[in-house]
Order: C-alpha cells, then structure tokens, then sequence
C-alpha cells in the first residue's frame, strides 16, 4: 500500500497521462491506470473507455479520479460530443463522489472556435456542477516527444517550415511543473473550479517554431509565411477524403486562435509552485 493513497488516472498512455502516472507514482501514491490496454511495466490497471467506462469498480478508498482521456479518432462533431462529453459525464457517475480532477486545455474559453475546445468547455461544466476541478493546460513540453509539441517539432525541422500567422501565440508549461500542479489540486483542490497551467507569458509562434528546431537541428532556420485559413482549408480537405496529415484541422485552430489569459494562475505561486518560462530553459528540455 501506498503512503499517500490511491490515484486513478484515465488516458495514463497519452504524453500527459504517463507525465502525471509518474509523477503520481513519485509522490508516493498508488497509481492506477485506467486505459484500453495493460500499460507496459504498471501494476495496477483496469481496462477502461470512454464509450464504456471502467470494466471494474475502482477501489472504496481511491483518494482522487485525474481524467485525461479525449478521443481524437472521431472527425464528425457529433461523434465527438457523443464520446468525449458523454464519456466524462459517465465516468462522474460511476466514480461517485470521489474528488475529480479533469485535464482540460488553454484552447477551452468563451468564444473559441476550436471543436476541441468546446468539448473540452462542456466536460468542464459537467465537472464544475459536480464540484469538481478541471485544470486548462498549455501546451505542455519536455519529456516525451508526444502530444502537440512533438507535431509542432517535427513540423520545425522541415527543410522549410511553413509559418502560418508567426504572430500568434500560446501559454506553454513544462511537463514537469504541469505534474506538479495536478498532484497538489488532487491534495488541496484549489479554490476555483477552472484554473489555468501555464506560465502567464505569451510565446510567439515563431519562438516556440525556432527554438523547437534549434533543439533538433543545426541547420539554418529557413521560413516560409502561409495563410493560416488556407492551411486550414486543405487540412479539412483532406480529411474529408479520409486522409491523416499528422496534424488535424482543428489543432490547427486551437493554435491560430489563442485563449485571451490564464484564468487564476496566481493559484500556483500561493502553493510555492514556480511555473518557468519557456525562454530559460525550453532548448535543454527539449534538446534532453
């Protein structure tokens, strides 16, 4: 047994999920994986779906539900409404009153264009009515090449990188201290119901683009600028015929189209925890 108890982590295969099943794990909890597979090496998993739930009560005394899972297979909106909003409103009730911490994202605000973000608006909802916690991340860097900067890496270390609206800009967080933020909102859940996990700087597109290539390569950083609206457009194209580019239209959106702020990141200093700028350390973390 633990000594701190017992965490269940939806999504613990994803690059935040196995992030936080570490972190978790670190801490000195007992993690339990909650995912479609057995995850390699974890000794406490119970199969798990958003379209299903878990295939197993979790135990009496699990201490906090971390939900990272989203489904981004579905293309058609309804689809993925059906799945992911639905799938987090079947996982508050099977868990019950446990205190529950959802993943959300910087891309969920009022006004966003992004599919993904109001998906990600609606799971907080039914969070918040429940009394629950959801945490809107930026994009999330170093440790594992997954999730949207490994795309956004692979894209910078193109020959030429093409550059939709560089003036653009995102919140980003360090794997590391995103981890730390969620274990101490499963410890003391923080006084407001969203709140955002983000260094409050906004980094321009082009320097997340330049430093990413930096971190790959040294060759000479050469750009090309392209309407975002038409890369947009000849995403949705393609996906319309069936084919996966490695990079959906939507993302595409939620990168172009930016939250306003960090809604209450003050949060994060009050409980001693430093979120660090991208700029001190971001080549290191990302070259490592």
């Amino acid at each position: 047994m633990s000594d701190r108890g017992i965490i269940a982590i939806t999504g613990a295969n994803g690059y935040v999920g196995m992030s936080l099943y570490a972190a978790f794990g670190a801490a000195g909890y007992r993690v339990i994986a909650l995912q479609r597979s057995a995850p390699s090496g974890a000794t406490d998993y119970v199969p798990y779906s958003l379209e299903d739930g878990p295939a197993a009560p979790l135990p009496s005394d699990v201490a906090a539900v971390v939900h990272c899972a989203y489904d981004l297979r579905a293309r058609d909106h309804a689809e993925i409404e059906r799945i992911n909003i639905g799938g987090t409103a079947k996982l508050l009730q099977a868990v019950g009153n446990v205190p529950f911490v959802l993943i959300s994202s910087q891309s969920a605000y009022a006004g966003t264009q992004q599919i993904y973000g109001r998906v990600k608006l609606a799971c907080e909802d039914l969070v918040t009515a429940r009394g629950g916690t959801s945490l809107r991340l930026g994009l999330v860097y170093g440790g594992a090449d997954g999730g949207m900067i490994g795309a956004l890496s692979r894209v910078a270390a193109l020959p030429i990188v093409p550059l939709p609206s560089p003036d653009s800009h995102q919140y980003v967080v360090h794997a590391d201290d995103m981890a730390r933020c969620v274990v101490a909102a499963t410890r003391q859940p923080p006084p407001h119901h969203v709140v955002g996990v983000a260094n409050p700087r906004r980094v321009s597109f082009s320097e997340i683009i330049r430093t990413l290539r930096a971190a790959r390569t040294a060759k000479p950083h050469r750009t090309v600028p392209v309407p975002s609206a038409l890369v947009y457009r000849a995403l949705r194209a393609a996906e319309g015929i069936g084919v996966r580019a490695g990079f959906r239209a939507d993302s595409l959106l939620g990168l172009m189209h930016p939250a306003p702020d960090v809604p209450n990141v003050d949060h994060w200093a009050e409980c001693g925890i430093a979120l660090r700028d991208f700029a001190d350390d971001a080549r290191h973390s990302l070259a490592g």
